[in-house]
């Protein structure tokens, strides 16, 4: 049964008040008040509706029923869009105009909601080439932007924005384009120019962003206070609401609060395995600069945990990284691995015992946060007899079967073993963090120099030692590229005391500079 809003707008069309049953069954759908599509079809299907409706009221029209389109199943909305690309083709003349109902403005949007940038992109810069107008300007921007390509974006926008300095909405969508890339300089300047156009509804989306943005380039706790302000003062925003939880995860820790996944390009590589449900198995993966003995295992180990069986992994690089991988500091340093060439670390230890691998794997299986597994660490260690140490170790390279009720994929449950295995050997002696942080460079150095600032930001008396070993570490961490290492180095290091506001600024952006 035709609602009533159906039945008036069919009953306008069919009287001759075409411009006004456009209008008014747009409106309705567009308010959320009907969603029956049911006059789309015969509408513009109708190839006399532009001469009785007018290209304005028609372009306007297609505007705003777009997003309701994107809510139809496949099939219909495959039709719709059809329909609506041969009424633009059957208009021959048309109007220059500043807003959305621009007819080219209106195909453009058309193509951007089909997810055919490179058509959009055509049809704007055709109507450009028949007169620039803000419309144009502002959706060749966005276009340009939908197609990844910065510069010519922020060029066409701003070209909008000169020829009205009232409407700055466009530097919100170019806003959030930096924004998800983390570019929070970039990203703040687009939701200030916002605020400076003065706008209400834009400003209510622009301010928060860019007081987070504020926040994200230093960690300023002043910049949170008025985020929270911010939220406070609108309930009902739900973007300030939505960044005030984001800014209270970002002033957690990563390895300290939560434990943070390898970025390493092979592991990536297992994850989008995964992703796609692929489990044919990876046969080879070929990088540019040597992996961390730790991610080819973790590699492995996540394919055989995908496959469901044991699978041949072959890792290629075309160079070894440098400092290299296979050396230690001194002869104090740990070997987990031999090289018998840098793409195939085997291991330089021995499998722990049932009992060692339980007792880390217990440990491991618990909910994180380094303080609580620290303290947990102390009874693990009491139960383990001297000649027992050296096992903890082999964990790190054998990590331990998971048990049931633990589900966590094998490239994440390997480095939670080796924080487990870590704070355990903390126990036994702090001598055994300096041995790690001297030993090859793998993932195991992530847990034992963060265990390190975390105990001097727990404990003055640890900073000294603390620092020794981060300058240490500092001068073995490639700069090229081991992000992975570099992100938790500067996130471990902004705990460590007694530094000027200038180091924690420093550390923050550091930090932020990696994600």
């Amino acid at each position: 049964m035709k609602s009533n809003i159906v039945k008036k707008a069919e009953q306008l069309y069919q009287t001759g008040n075409v411009q006004e049953a456009l209008h008014y069954y747009a409106s309705c759908l567009w308010n959320g008040e009907e969603d029956s599509t049911e006059p789309l079809s015969i509408w513009l299907g109708d190839p006399n509706l532009v001469a009785k409706a007018g290209e304005e009221a028609v372009c306007a029209f297609i505007a705003a029923i777009l997003f309701t389109i994107d809510r139809c199943e496949e099939s219909l909305q495959a039709h719709l869009w059809s329909l609506c690309h041969n009424t633009f083709d059957s208009i021959t003349t048309c109007a220059d105009r500043h807003e959305t109902s621009d007819r080219y403005v209106a195909e453009c949007n058309l193509f951007r909601h089909q997810h055919e940038p490179e058509k959009a992109l055509e049809v704007i810069l055709r109507g450009l080439a028949q007169g620039g107008t803000t419309s144009r300007y502002t959706f060749a921007g966005l276009t340009y932007l939908d197609l990844e390509k910065e510069e010519e974006a922020e060029k066409y926008i701003a070209l909008g924005l000169a020829s009205d300095p009232g409407n700055a909405a466009a530097y919100n969508d170019l806003g959030d384009y930096y924004f998800k890339q983390r570019r929070w300089e970039k990203a703040g300047e687009c939701y200030h120019k916002v605020l400076e156009a003065g706008d209400y509804n834009d400003c209510s989306w622009a301010e928060p962003s860019w007081i987070f943005c504020c926040f994200m380039a230093d960690g300023n706790s002043y910049e949170l206070e008025r985020l929270v302000v911010c939220a406070a003062a609108d309930i009902h925003n739900e973007r300030a609401q939505e960044l005030c939880q984001m800014a209270a995860f970002e002033r957690l820790t990563p390895n300290v609060d939560y434990l943070d996944s390898s970025s390493e390009s092979i592991i990536n590589a297992v994850r989008s395995m995964r992703k796609s449900n692929n489990t044919s198995g990876i046969a080879r993966c070929s990088i540019t600069c040597q992996e961390s003995a730790s991610s080819i295992n973790a590699a492995r180990l996540a394919i055989e945990q995908i496959c469901g069986h044991p699978c041949t992994f072959t890792v290629t690089a075309s160079m070894a990284q440098t400092p290299p991988l296979d050396e230690t500091l001194d002869d104090e340093g740990i070997v987990l691995w031999k090289y018998p060439d840098f793409n195939t670390p085997t291991a330089a230890v021995d499998r722990p015992s049932d009992y060692v691998s339980s007792l880390v794997g217990e440990l491991a299986a618990t909910d994180y946060s380094l303080g609580v597994w620290y303290e947990a660490a102390r009874e693990y260690a009491a139960k383990l007899s001297s000649d027992q140490y050296h096992e903890l170790y082999g964990v790190m390279v054998y990590p331990p079967a998971q048990g049931n009720s633990t589900q966590i994929f094998a490239e994440d449950w390997l480095l939670r073993v080796q924080f487990a295995a870590v704070c355990i050997l903390s126990h036994i002696s702090l001598h055994e963090i300096d041995k790690i942080c001297k030993g090859q460079l793998d993932w195991p150095i992530i847990p034992a120099f963060t265990l390190a600032a975390w105990l001097a930001s727990q404990d003055a008396a640890y900073t000294q030692w603390a620092e020794k070993l981060f300058n240490l570490v500092q001068s073995r961490i490639s700069q090229s590229n081991y992000c992975f290492f570099e992100y938790a180095y500067a996130c471990a290091a902004y705990l460590l005391p007694g530094h000027t506001e200038e180091y924690y600024t420093e550390m923050w952006q550091y930090r932020q500079s990696f994600t």
